[in-house]
């Protein structure tokens, strides 16, 4: 072997080893539906509207005005079967407040974790949050779009939210998913009628297709 070919080899290993260093700072996004062509941004959640198309996933909405109310009674439904998962993610709901920072006037760029993703014909996707796998010393673990959340109903506020709360759970093993589309898929999971009107052995098979 060639001093050249080592020296080469050497630099790639190196350059391999920064980069899977850093990518424990890269943040996981939530992303949204946007569809243009009206005077007042909409937006809808990714996760339902996927989990409707793909997964024959039913949204079992709840009318809160509140989004913090949607997600705690959707942890609820969590509640009858996991108890641990749920303890877990009501501390991530209470926190969430003190750990999120809305960003104004800025637009984020799209954070490549999607995968495979079917969207409304007409429409884009848009990059509403992101999410740090460490808190930054301020103690932020979220930041939001602020003026895409101000434009955003309260359930689909809650869908985004219980997102970063599934995704948080995804990430806490240090591989991590490769993309967010068993976080989509869990999500819009807990949102449907199949685990509002399901069984235990329903929701083991769910939570496993999820990977968790």
């Amino acid at each position: 072997m060639s001093m050249t070919f080592k020296i080469l080899i050497s630099t790639l290993l190196l350059s391999f080893s920064f980069s899977a260093f850093a990518g424990d700072e890269l943040q996981n996004g939530g992303d949204i539906i946007a569809c243009p062509g009206l005077e007042i941004p909409t937006y809808r959640s990714l996760d339902l509207y996927e989990g409707k198309m793909v997964y024959n996933l039913e949204p079992a909405l709840i009318d809160q005005s509140d989004y913090r109310v949607i997600v705690s009674k959707l942890i609820d439904r969590i509640e009858k079967f996991d108890m641990n998962r749920s303890k877990l993610y009501r501390v991530f709901l209470k926190n969430f407040a003190s750990e999120v920072q809305m960003i104004p006037g800025s637009e984020f760029g799209n954070i490549k974790d999607e995968g495979f993703i079917t969207l409304p014909q007409g429409c884009e996707l848009q990059q509403a949050a992101a999410q740090f796998r460490r808190h930054t010393p301020d103690g932020i673990k979220y930041i939001f779009n602020s003026a895409i959340w101000s434009n955003m109903n309260p359930m689909t506020r809650a869908a985004l939210v219980l997102h970063e709360i599934v995704y948080r759970e995804a990430l806490m093993p240090k591989t991590g998913p490769a993309t967010s589309a068993k976080v989509r898929y869990f999500t819009a999971y807990i949102h449907s009628t199949k685990m509002l009107n399901g069984t235990r052995a329903d929701y083991a098979k769910a939570k496993a297709f999820a990977g968790f």
